[in-house]
């Protein structure tokens, strides 16, 4: 038996990870693409060997027969597209971030669990192994009670903020389709810049691992010389008294590595993890548990994703990214833009 997989966009990241990762399972079968720009449909189709192709989504619903859905579509588009597929009651797996606006992130977890279809987010970092280990280590109490928590995500992607992805070519791997010039730098496809395109991910990620529910969000954010934001700031208050900051920028040159770091503080020890350089550790009364340090291709498992979704389609495994943190994350970016707009404490759980 073959899952049958439709993947609608075809940019960027669906022709890096997702269709690559699907033609690699066996047990998986790409039976339709869709995108409205005919050159990106055509490429990616020739690339990756698939007949049907659709330039809308109704359509593809309409004459494909399909177990499961990749949705990567520019982020304004996420929330009618997913509305679409989900109301048939057909598996998602839905690029980050789940949505701009919290009403449609909501909406779309109802409809998931009304029509019995499985809705996952696109968070590689979840499926990371010192993030599964760390996960258990804090449930189980290891660290205690969380008290504060510091991350750091600086990132490389100014110019596509600026809306020229050429100079990141090499560096990114454009194997297919380029991301489009306006995909990222465009406030009316991308709702904002580094808040939806990164701490979407430093945000999931933290309430993943953590288990933490922010309920105050203060936050500056700044432009510079581009239409979005390059750079956020901000301090959080959680239910049950921890507190902590979280701090981005898309400021990393491309010749140099990107920054991912989680620093998490407990009554009874502290948790280090550094995600791009695959080491974490454990600081408890005894002394440091040391993990293994990961393999660069285990750092950030963009293939993970995709293959849980097939899993699921075949009625197997679990979701590794629920749709509950992927809300969380939408609820706390639009804290963080509400709290820099209107300079005051937001609280995501209202939102």
């Amino acid at each position: 038996m073959k899952a049958r997989i439709a993947v609608i966009g075809c940019g960027w990241w669906s022709t890096y990870a997702h269709l690559p990762a699907l033609t690699a399972r066996p047990d998986a079968e790409i039976v339709a693409l869709a995108d409205t720009d005919p050159a990106r449909l055509s490429a990616a189709a020739a690339a990756f060997g698939v007949d049907a192709t659709f330039t809308s989504t109704a359509e593809l619903l309409n004459e494909a027969d399909v177990d499961a859905v990749v949705i990567a579509v520019p982020h304004a588009a996420h929330h009618p597209v997913a509305r679409l597929v989900l109301d048939r009651g057909v598996h998602v797996l839905l690029e980050k971030p789940m949505t701009i606006e919290p009403a449609h992130a909501h909406e779309l977890v109802a409809l998931a669990r009304e029509r019995g279809a499985e809705l996952l987010v696109d968070y590689p970092w979840h499926y990371n192994g010192h993030v599964l280990a760390l996960r258990e280590t804090i449930a189980a109490g290891t660290i205690g009670p969380i008290e504060h928590v510091s991350v750091l995500y600086a990132s490389t992607v100014r110019e596509l903020y600026r809306g020229d992805p050429e100079p990141y070519r090499d560096a990114f791997g454009y194997t297919v389709n380029a991301p489009g010039s306006r995909t990222y730098s465009d406030p009316a496809l991308s709702g904002g810049g580094q808040g939806q395109t990164q701490v979407t991910h430093a945000a999931a990620l933290l309430l993943w691992l953590t288990g933490l529910r922010p309920r105050g969000v203060a936050a500056f954010s700044a432009d510079f010389e581009l239409a979005v934001d390059l750079a956020d700031s901000i301090a959080i208050r959680f239910d049950g008294g921890a507190i902590g900051t979280m701090s981005s920028t898309g400021a990393v040159l491309p010749v140099h590595e990107e920054i991912v770091r989680f620093e998490i503080f407990g009554r009874n020890g502290h948790i280090l993890l550094d995600v791009n350089q695959g080491t974490a550790s454990v600081h408890h009364a005894s002394g440091v548990t040391e993990l293994p340090q990961l393999p660069a291709s285990e750092r950030n498992p963009e293939h993970a994703p995709v293959h849980n979704l097939v899993d699921l389609a075949l009625g197997r495994g679990s979701n590794g990214s629920p749709a509950a943190i992927g809300l969380g994350a939408v609820q706390f970016v639009a804290a963080m833009y509400r709290s820099a707009r209107e300079n005051t404490i937001v609280d995501p759980q209202r939102l």
